[in-house]
């Protein structure tokens, strides 16, 4: 039999965590008899697509690259069929989500209201720049996931499978992470009981694999994808652990005393931000990554700023038994653990405001202010916010609500209902050469019928870099991350919480 050519794509087959068999009396747990349409998933076109829209040398690197991933498969689909059990399906489909972007949104704050600021901006650094670098390594290359079949992919999130697939975020994520939280554990382990060092030691080894090899077992990732993630968190890793303080010495300082110097710091750092922003790669897919990239440089750009802001203030220097300025005072023998609780939820609490707050008020605001000054900043098959005539008091959730159908994925509410479902997607494209060719005719179809229809693109790369939903979304993250700052640090004092 022919083989099927290189752009197939998967379907999607929905099982829950207890069995992979079928169940008769559900419709949701039966393989699909239409097949989805993943032709068009990002990596997964035809060479000549790539090569007319890539500049020779992306697409030579692209053409060395592509091999490696191809001849993977194999080994990756033998491998999962050995191990593959129900029970591991749902174990590496949940420990997945321990990488996400929305769970770190959720963690990252938790370091900052315990007294760990230092803690909590090295692992915001390592986060936010491996976000980029990879983001921007998945758009320079266009390189698709691993084949399904042979291989099946096991998700909790079907937004993940829109993305690239080399080199892995998730193992750039989990690699610098590690290392951050083993180097702070060594760091303290003079002041940690035997038992206690231990736990957490074995804790994060069992971290690190369930993420790294969760990524293969899943069929997210191949080896060539986790290898190279890990090296770049490995070396973002050993950028912080090296010359972190002195960056922050240097990024925090005020250069100069008079107002021009206090108002230089500030615009150096969110421009240094937005250049990251302007010079991102341009994928010839959609591909969300750029969302993320704008997202984690937003929370950046708040933490930077506001961390700035106390250190020339003063604000908690002598607030703390250390007088750091940007360190909030936390004592457990003294808060307790009902006072310790209660910091958390009034934090989470003012994260909730801020967001719920600043959408409907920045997409409200924003549309007419671009109209007023006559900024046009049209995007490929988008039309802008600001000139629609549809309510601005939204933000796309991962750019995937421009998407036919789509829910918000990316949101907490989102995630929290996908951990407590336990549900996790089982891909596998057609079987054969028929079930291929079925599909290219039911598309074929499908896009006469639907020629008269505007297609949106996914990604955020598409537009303009400075478009309504760009300025905004930098401005809602970059309030996450100073609400979590100053936000806590004036609701501790005004109720007695600090």
């Amino acid at each position: 039999m022919s083989s099927i050519p290189d752009n197939l794509g998967p379907t999607k087959r929905s099982t829950t965590s207890t069995s992979t068999s079928t169940s008769p009396n559900s419709t949701e747990n039966e393989l699909s008899t239409s097949h989805s349409n993943h032709l068009n998933d990002a990596g997964n076109k035809s060479n000549d697509h790539y090569k007319s829209k890539l500049s020779p040398l992306r697409y030579k690197l692209r053409a060395l690259c592509l091999p490696i991933i191809r001849k993977e498969t194999e080994i990756l689909a033998n491998m999962q069929k050995k191990v593959r059990h129900p029970i591991l399906d749902f174990y590496f489909a949940w420990t997945a989500n321990l990488a996400s972007h929305t769970f770190y949104v959720l963690m990252l704050p938790l370091p900052i209201w315990f007294g760990a600021s230092t803690l909590s901006r090295d692992l915001l650094a390592v986060l936010g720049l491996g976000i980029f670098i990879t983001g921007n390594l998945k758009d320079f290359l266009c390189l698709p996931r691993p084949r399904s079949p042979p291989l099946h992919r096991i998700t909790m999130s079907s937004y993940t499978t829109q993305e690239y697939g080399f080199p892995s975020s998730h193992s750039a994520n989990a690699t610098a992470v590690t290392l951050v939280l083993l180097a702070k554990l060594f760091e303290f382990q003079d002041t940690l009981e035997p038992l206690t060092k231990v736990s957490i030691f074995c804790f994060l080894i069992i971290y690190y694999f369930s993420l790294i090899f969760g990524r293969l077992y899943c069929g997210m990732h191949g080896f060539f994808d986790v290898f190279t993630g890990s090296v770049i968190g490995f070396l973002l890793f050993l950028f912080r652990f090296f010359f972190g303080k002195q960056w922050d010495q240097w990024l925090l300082a005020t250069h100069n005393e008079s107002a021009m110097g206090l108002i230089f710091t500030p615009l150096s750092i969110i421009a240094g931000y937005v250049l990251l922003i302007h010079f991102h790669v341009e994928p010839v897919d959609d591909c969300p990554c750029f969302d993320d990239s704008v997202a984690f440089i937003g929370v950046l750009i708040g933490i930077d700023i506001s961390h700035w802001l106390l250190n020339i203030t003063n604000y908690l220097t002598y607030k703390n038994p250390f007088e750091e300025p940007i360190i909030v005072r936390y004592d457990f023998d003294e808060f307790g653990l009902v006072k310790s609780i209660i910091r958390v939820v009034m934090g989470v609490t003012f994260v909730v405001i801020w967001k719920t707050i600043s959408k409907p008020v920045i997409f409200t605001v924003l549309p007419p202010i671009y109209k007023f000054i006559g900024v046009y900043l049209p995007r490929k098959n988008y039309q802008p916010t600001a000139f629609s005539k549809k309510t601005t008091r939204q933000i796309r959730s991962q750019s995937l609500s421009n998407m036919e159908g789509s829910q918000s994925i990316g949101d907490i509410n989102t995630f929290i209902k996908g951990v407590t479902d336990h549900n996790q997607i089982d891909e596998v494209g057609p079987e054969n050469d028929i079930d291929y060719y079925e599909m290219l005719d039911y598309e074929k179809k499908l896009g006469h019928e639907n020629s008269s229809k505007t297609v949106q693109p996914i990604s955020g790369v598409f537009k303009s870099r400075y478009d309504v939903e760009i300025v905004g979304r930098l401005i809602i993250y970059a309030g996450v991350s100073t609400t979590a700052v100053w936000g806590f640090a004036f609701g501790t004092e005004l109720f007695g919480l600090n």
